[in-house]
């Protein structure tokens, strides 16, 4: 049987921690992408006050019924991680 030190048993339970840690990162994680008060914070910087719901959709944000002050409403399609403007349509009411 191979006798392995004290001192690599040890390094090896140290590397196994901290792969397993760093498993949610290798999943593809994002927390920026994938955490709607991110949106929520972008879309009150570009203007809107209210909305209907905020859906993640296929590497896209769809906004529903997104209201500016001066109450027009716009259906919204943001890029994820960038939150680039990839549709806006404005309701007609």
């Amino acid at each position: 049987m191979i006798e392995v030190s004290r001192f690599a048993r040890r390094a090896f339970a140290v590397a196994a921690v901290a792969f397993a840690m760093s498993a949610p990162v290798l999943a593809g994680h994002d927390e920026v992408r994938d955490d709607p008060a991110v949106v929520t914070d972008r879309l009150h910087r570009m203007g809107f006050v209210s909305w209907r719901y905020i859906k993640w959709d296929h590497g896209y944000w769809k906004i529903e019924d997104a209201r500016r002050e001066n109450g027009h409403q716009y259906d919204l399609k943001l890029e994820a991680g960038t939150f680039d403007i990839v549709r806006l349509e404005r309701e007609r009411g």
